[in-house]
């Protein structure tokens, strides 16, 4: 049953979201034929069981997503949404009261740190895509999916712009225009011209030092820029810290310390929604105000 509706639902959505919603639905299918219920279609209190049970071992994310999935597969079956039902709603408040925590914010790879980062990059193949690599998502703001979905054919001639082709916030491909600077055009051209490349994908994996006909997957690109870090000296923890997303955040933290406007972000980060955004640079725009009250205070007590 759960193949037959993600066989229908091929080409309607990505990869990525049919993929996790049906890691989801086998994880709520097995608990229900643990527990001798229905899954499909699913009574709310068998949903609301289900989250109540969840909340035991998995984050608040993990739990909602699984609903979500849940909603899914009635849509797709044409059925009434138990998700809608009191029950259910009430099960989720419970969940979200007894795991008061945040949201898990990836470290932002800023200015600062993507200079430390290229300046230790060394001038072989591999160092030479890697520079180019987090220039780029650093300049476009994009999430590794997006970097990995990249092809030669999407810059202009003089690698000032680039189409970013596929985004979590674009599932049609309408794509958006993202502009490069000085600094990363070079390391772009240094890149394509050593691997040689005029078409096909932008960033590619090496094997035994030979260019790969693939695009590198977004677990080679988070290994990568963690590798890159370590490479620099970064401290251990800010390694750890770093993923996929962390040049988006870190070039969205810079944008708002710059005095960009939440619209222009938006603009160049392909965000639709402030609250998501406002996430990402909570942090930098909190420590900048606590850095002008203190400029501030110096003032006052110093007259």
């Amino acid at each position: 049953m759960i193949d037959a509706i993600f066989t229908r639902c091929e080409g309607a959505y990505s990869d990525n979201t049919l993929r996790g919603y049906r890691n989801d639905l086998k994880h709520f299918k097995a608990w229900c034929d643990g527990h001798d219920m229905d899954w499909l279609p699913a009574a709310p209190q068998t949903i609301a069981d289900f989250v109540d049970t969840q909340l035991e071992t998995k984050a608040i994310s993990t739990i909602k997503h699984r609903v979500d999935a849940i909603k899914f597969a009635h849509r797709m079956a044409d059925l009434p949404s138990p998700t809608d039902n009191s029950v259910v709603y009430l099960a989720l408040r419970r969940a979200r009261r007894a795991r008061h925590r945040r949201p898990k914010q990836s470290a932002g790879l800023t200015s600062e740190l993507l200079a430390k980062i290229v300046a230790a990059c060394p001038g072989t193949l591999s160092g030479k895509r890697d520079a180019a690599l987090l220039s780029v998502g650093y300049d476009t703001l994009c999430r590794s999916g997006e970097l990995a979905a990249m092809y030669v054919e999407h810059l202009n001639a003089d690698c000032s712009r680039i189409r970013v082709p596929v985004a979590k916030s674009d599932p049609f491909g309408d794509g958006r225009i993202a502009y490069l600077s000085t600094a990363t055009a070079t390391r772009l051209s240094a890149w394509l011209s050593a691997a040689d490349l005029h078409e096909g994908p932008l960033f590619r994996g090496l094997h035994t030092r030979q260019l790969s006909n693939r695009p590198l997957d977004t677990s080679s690109i988070r290994r990568l820029i963690k590798a890159a870090a370590k490479r620099a000296e970064l401290e251990p923890a800010t390694v750890r810290s770093l993923s996929g997303h962390s040049m988006r955040v870190g070039a969205a933290q810079d944008m708002m310390l710059a005095g960009v406007d939440m619209i222009g972000i938006m603009h160049a980060g392909g965000w639709k929604s402030h609250a998501v955004l406002s996430r990402y640079v909570e942090n930098a725009s909190a420590e900048l105000m606590h850095e002008r009250r203190w400029e501030g205070l110096k003032v006052l007590n110093a007259a």
